[in-house]
């Protein structure tokens, strides 16, 4: 009954404010798979720590950094939520209906020209928001993008499929910010992972 409710009042937050809706919904997901990766990450640390057999003073205590938190926060209500928006209203306005050959059509160009271009902005945003200049950030993205941009086909183009085929248009991109909490807990995980190695 409470579903159905939060539901119901979702999906007339969507009609009345669809933008802001999305943005918000998209800033709390990006926070939380920040969250969560951190405490995996947290988690990680400890069961290697306890294979040592100095279990000292207080270091287990997992300690949230509110400030990478708040950028992953930041681009998901600033960045992703916008441009995932309008991206997914263009592609429908210039590919639209629901056959098989245009969800293709809208998977090939979400996938193969959009994807690339948007995990760079994202991750060149990301970087700048944690002060590093602009060469570092090409040299992690010469690095690394493609292996990202493999990695997101894995999760992406399956979801993205679905997500094009079989959900109406207002509620892609909540669907998308749902996949997406999986998807930002790698990347959040690979970028302070990239920014280590510089």
């Amino acid at each position: 009954m409470l579903l159905r409710k939060t539901c119901s009042w979702y999906a007339k937050k969507l009609e009345s404010h669809p933008l802001i809706t999305k943005c918000i919904t998209s800033g709390i997901i990006s926070g939380s798979a920040d969250l969560i990766c951190q405490y995996i990450v947290h988690s990680d640390k400890q069961s290697q720590s306890e294979e040592k057999i100095d279990t000292s003073k207080g270091d287990d205590n997992f300690a949230v950094d509110w400030i990478r938190t708040g950028r992953f926060s930041l681009l998901g209500f600033g960045l992703v939520a916008p441009v995932v928006h309008n991206w997914y209203g263009f592609l429908m306005t210039r590919i639209p209906g629901q056959s098989t050959t245009n969800v293709l059509k809208r998977l090939f160009c979400d996938q193969v020209l959009f994807a690339p271009i948007f995990i760079s902005t994202f991750m060149t945003s990301l970087m700048a928001l944690e002060g590093n200049d602009l060469r570092q950030a090409r040299r992690v993205l010469e690095r690394d993008l493609a292996k990202i941009v493999v990695t997101n086909w894995g999760l992406w183009v399956p979801a993205m499929y679905l997500n094009f085929r079989f959900v109406p248009v207002q509620w892609q991109v909540l669907y998308s910010n749902c996949v997406g909490l999986v998807w930002n807990i790698y990347l959040s995980w690979k970028t302070q992972e990239d920014g280590k190695k510089d």
